[in-house]
């Protein structure tokens, strides 16, 4: 087992980039949920779901990852982004409708 902890090593280095890669994407997700409050623009918008996912799985498959693989991680992480656009704008309407109904 000892030859197998430079590869874990670098495994774990990796997922400690892919996840501070993660908080990166959802926090530019929370501040696109918040323009999209103010602009009264829909959380879901399904073409560009499309775009998102078709271009991510060419990238993977220019680097050799299977398609499919590739469209379900990415089906997964537009669906977070999706409920966390939807659930950030929640919050901000009712935000605002406590601001104007002057309770707080």
């Amino acid at each position: 087992m000892e030859e197998l902890k430079p590869f874990r090593k670098q495994i774990d280095a990796l997922d400690n980039e892919i996840i501070a890669l993660f908080g990166k994407r959802f926090e530019i997700i929370r501040e696109v949920a918040q323009l999209k409050s103010q602009k009264g623009i829909p959380a879901v918008l399904p073409d560009r779901i499309d775009e998102v996912r078709d271009r991510c799985v060419k990238m993977g498959e220019e680097v050799h990852l299977d398609p499919e693989f590739i469209y379900q991680l990415y089906t997964l992480i537009i669906d977070h982004a999706c409920n966390l656009e939807e659930n950030t704008k929640e919050y901000l309407q009712s935000r605002e409708d406590v601001s104007q109904n002057g309770t707080s």
